[in-house]
């Protein structure tokens, strides 16, 4: 049985060091790649905040954030979460991610915001349906050429989520983990899919006049197994749900959900009016 995880706020220069080494487990950054303590130190005395998670003794995982101005809005821009594989599965980055919106919500913020690779199931379960996060941004290769174990090989596409971090249905699932969605909780014949895999491994673009309310745009399973396996049809998947997704955002569609149905997994996104 493990130890109780502690969480606090970082604020030496050892632990921003420590954090060098999670980031090279979490996402095999070399540290030429990793954030720089040094940033953490600033960003920590100028209105951002590094978060720890620790068993025992040990820095297991953190979240890192800073304030950011866009028009005449300033928000919470959640840069990094990290766990080290050895305790991932266990809630430590759901409890990270709550003390960071807890913390942004005690010093007057109320939205939160941060990128992700739209290609990751994991990522995508996570942030829409576990914690709440919507969606109608896409950025094409945001970070340009990426060369750690995750990112590498692919062009780095982004989502942008927003987190509001006082809305209904994120506090809901703040205090009550939400069960697992599956097909039978949606519509999801292969008409309301924007973009879907057949039973011979085909990718499928429905290209139509989005003219209902709720859509679906499936992801590869494991991206990273398929890179792996079959690089040219990992580019091909990247291709498509790009395509998918910034044509539903054209059409003021935005992802709400995500569903994990066996060895698939898709976005859900309904007509924003």
């Amino acid at each position: 049985m493990i130890d109780e995880v502690v969480l606090r706020n970082l604020r030496s220069m050892s632990e921003f060091r420590h954090l060098l080494e999670i980031q090279s487990q979490s996402w095999g950054m070399s540290y030429g790649e990793a954030t720089s303590p040094y940033i953490m130190a600033v960003a920590c005395h100028n209105g951002g905040v590094v978060i720890g998670a620790e068993i025992g003794e040990e820095l297991v995982g953190f979240c890192f954030g800073f304030p950011v101005k866009r028009e005449n809005q300033w928000f919470h821009w959640s840069h990094m979460t990290g766990v080290i594989p050895a305790f991932r599965g266990q809630g430590i980055g759901f409890k990270l991610k709550q003390a960071q919106r807890e913390w942004a919500i005690e010093n007057g913020y109320t939205v939160m915001t941060w990128t992700f690779d739209p290609m990751q199931r994991g990522n995508a379960n996570f942030n829409f349906h576990q914690l709440g996060t919507i969606c109608n941004q896409y950025i094409v290769n945001h970070y340009g050429e990426m060369t750690d174990r995750i990112n590498a090989g692919l062009a780095s596409d982004r989502l942008e989520v927003i987190w509001h971090l006082s809305d209904e249905r994120v506090l809901t699932l703040a205090d009550n983990p939400p069960k697992s969605l599956n097909a039978n909780d949606h519509d999801s014949k292969e008409s309301t899919f924007l973009l879907h895999q057949n039973n011979v491994g085909e990718i499928i673009r429905t290209e139509s006049v989005l003219d209902q309310e709720t859509f679906y745009i499936e992801i590869p399973y494991s991206v990273n197994d398929l890179k792996h396996d079959n690089f040219v049809q990992a580019q091909h998947w990247q291709l498509e749900v790009r395509w998918a997704l910034q044509q539903a955002f054209k059409q003021n569609f935005i992802v709400v959900d995500f569903v994990t149905s066996g060895k698939r997994g898709w976005y859900v996104l309904q007509k924003h009016n």
